[in-house]
């Protein structure tokens, strides 16, 4: 998945508006392994951006 800069802009704006934390989650939130974007099973990581698209992809359309 690609994400033009605008759409990235909009992902970040999202964020500070809501008060949310760096990955579009409630700002308390705790993950395994201290980030949502490293999958332990298959030692892949994913881009922040295209993490948080697929979690909110109405947040692209604004």
């Amino acid at each position: 998945m690609e994400l033009t800069e605008e759409q990235k802009r909009a992902i970040d704006r999202r964020i500070r508006q809501e008060g949310l934390n760096t990955f579009g989650d409630p700002k308390d939130t705790m993950y395994a392994g201290g980030t949502p974007l490293f999958d332990m099973t298959s030692g892949r990581t994913i881009d922040r951006y295209v993490y948080i698209a697929r979690r909110h992809p109405d947040w692209l359309k604004d």
